[in-house]
């Protein structure tokens, strides 16, 4: 459905406000909150406190997700984070939703209308009013249904970690597939991978993990989520529960587990190390209908393949040389969460719009290379236009989690809502007055993979970059008792802003102690020392922050970076 900023959708007519507070936390403002007669949905506005109301600058943030958030049961409250950083940046807040499923734009769209009023009347202004909508993940979704079937209720749109609506669930059963038969193999794979590493994954495996580990990164999964391994497969229960797996039949193809393990064509029947290896795993899983289904539906992405030609890269492994399948294939049938989600968007590009991409490097959720397949959408749809509309910015050191990283996370990953603020205030920029956004990401793709340079300047995008200065392939090597030198060089990209801080994690827990930036720069040479006490391998760690005008003491949009690199330590 189309939603313009003047119509009526009748299923959103009547808003009420139910409440007005004045709130201190998480800063001053004024509250609104109220409801959608007839419907579950209910809206929060939040607007600048009476006496900053001149800091209002004519414009809102709202941020958007589908389903409910574990603090506080509702997708109607915004976060801490995003009021403020709304009310920082010149804008008021508003969120739309309900106690369980919010499905697509026009809940989001009726409050961002109404919010208007209640602005123009609070602030007693009628000048225009400028919007922009953003949310991760399914937010995503939400996002890019808005953008493409809205016109003139946002100006601006930035999709986070972006999902978009792929023919099957090839990532995740790609990812689960990999735990059944790389599972063991695990730790290895990342610690060749690691700075100081083989640099050679396959150094451990046999044929049938040799061909698994090949199949899983040519479906687009990040070689660089292996720093997280149990995550990448699926077990890490905080996010994952009992796994990527399940024995349930797939109610949409019940004749699928017998022709797996029985037909010629199918890897359960295979006459190949990989096809021994699947039947190894039933045996050792017992060889019950359970079971079956449990190591079948791993594979079904092999033989669901969508037609030829439609930008699905990823499964292109499985065709041969004149497009044709390499395997059996049967009717894809599962069910169309995208399509709710989003509104029923056409995914086509047709955005209405500024838009910025946020996508992350380490994402094996919604995986890096989706955002390359909608961003050719976009082109194809606008043609030239693109460029004036349309950017792409890949986040180094970041997975599809939203929350800042924690614990041993934080040894690896940065909090990227800071990519996802500036992106909001650039696309403000660009939408109110004219001012193009930086340059999107360089990237290339190489067998499904988004490569990036490691050069900022190469790089582009707003993201800074850090690299260790060591004299051995990424490791270096230092004595107990004696202090090491740790040298790294930080840049940030043109448009980038300039590097605030600096913080050293020298333990690799996640745990960072402050280093010294004695002055904002672009380019910033960062040194220190350090003793170890005890002997081992340290996996040390360098995080950068840059900020666009180079203030130490902003509190949104600050851009970090991640650098590691093995110490040996001994005697």
């Amino acid at each position: 459905m189309q939603v313009t900023a003047d119509c009526i959708d009748q299923t959103y007519a009547y808003p009420v406000i139910d409440a007005e507070t004045d709130e201190t936390v998480p800063v001053p403002h004024h509250r609104v909150s109220g409801h959608f007669e007839g419907t579950n949905i209910q809206f929060t506005i939040y607007l600048h406190a009476d006496a900053d109301k001149a800091q209002w600058d004519g414009r809102f943030f709202q941020y958007t997700y589908p389903t409910t958030f574990a603090a506080d049961q509702s997708t109607a409250r915004a976060s801490d984070r995003a009021i403020g950083f709304a009310l920082a940046s010149g804008g008021y807040a508003v969120q739309a939703g309900n106690g369980s499923v919010s499905l697509g734009y026009r809940h989001a769209a009726a409050a961002a209308k109404f919010a208007e009023t209640v602005a123009a009347a609070y602030y007693g202004s009628d000048r225009e009013i400028f919007g922009y909508l953003y949310g991760p993940s399914g937010g995503s979704f939400q996002t890019v249904g808005a953008a493409e079937n809205t016109d003139g209720v946002w100006q601006g749109f930035v999709p986070m970690v972006q999902a978009v609506p792929t023919p099957t669930s090839y990532n995740f059963n790609g990812r689960s597939a990999a735990e059944l038969i790389l599972g063991d193999k695990a730790a290895a794979i990342r610690d060749a991978l690691l700075p100081g590493g083989s640099g050679n994954p396959y150094a451990t495996l046999d044929a049938a993990e040799s061909a698994m580990l090949t199949e899983l990164h040519k479906l687009g999964i990040p070689w660089k989520a292996w720093e997280n391994p149990d995550y990448l497969l699926g077990r890490d229960p905080q996010y994952y529960g009992a796994g990527l797996a399940s024995d349930s039949p797939l109610a949409y193809d019940p004749t699928y587990v017998d022709d797996f393990w029985n037909l010629s064509g199918y890897l359960g029947a295979e006459n190949s190390p990989f096809g021994e290896r699947v039947r190894a795993e039933l045996a050792e899983m017992g060889d019950t209908v359970g079971h079956r289904w449990n190591i079948a539906k791993r594979f079904a992405y092999r033989y669901q393949l969508p037609a030829a030609n439609t930008g699905w890269i990823a499964l292109d492994q499985f065709r041969k040389p004149d497009g044709t399948p390499l395997y059996p294939q049967r009717a894809v049938g599962e069910p169309g969460f995208s399509g709710a989600v989003s509104g029923n968007a056409a995914f086509d590009g047709t955005i209405n719009g500024k838009v910025i991409v946020v996508s992350n490097l380490y994402d094996s959720d919604a995986l890096p290379l989706h955002t390359d397949w909608y961003r050719k959408r976009v082109e194809a749809a606008l043609g030239s236009a693109a460029s004036g509309n349309y950017r792409v910015y890949f986040t180094d050191h970041a997975d599809h989690q939203d929350a800042a990283p924690t614990g041993t996370r934080a040894a690896t990953l940065v909090d990227w809502y800071g990519e996802v603020e500036q992106a909001l205030r650039d696309v403000a920029r660009w939408a109110e007055d004219g001012v193009p956004a930086p340059a999107s990401t360089r990237y290339s793709i190489k067998d499904s993979q988004i490569e990036v340079s490691p050069l900022a300047v190469v790089r582009g995008g707003i993201q800074p970059t850090v690299d260790f200065v060591s004299l051995g392939d990424g490791i270096i090597k230092a004595k107990v008792g004696k202090p090491v030198s740790l040298v790294a060089a930080a840049r940030a990209p043109l448009g980038g802003g300039k590097i605030v801080a600096a913080d050293w994690d020298f333990e690799g827990d996640g745990t960072y102690v402050p280093g010294i930036v004695r002055t904002p720069r672009q380019i910033v040479a960062l040194a220190t020392t350090h003793t170890f006490t005890q002997p081992g391998t340290y996996f040390v760690s360098v995080r950068v922050t840059a900020e666009r005008d180079g203030n130490v003491g902003a509190k949104y949009a600050l851009l970090q970076n991640i650098d590691r690199v093995r110490v040996l330590v001994t005697q």
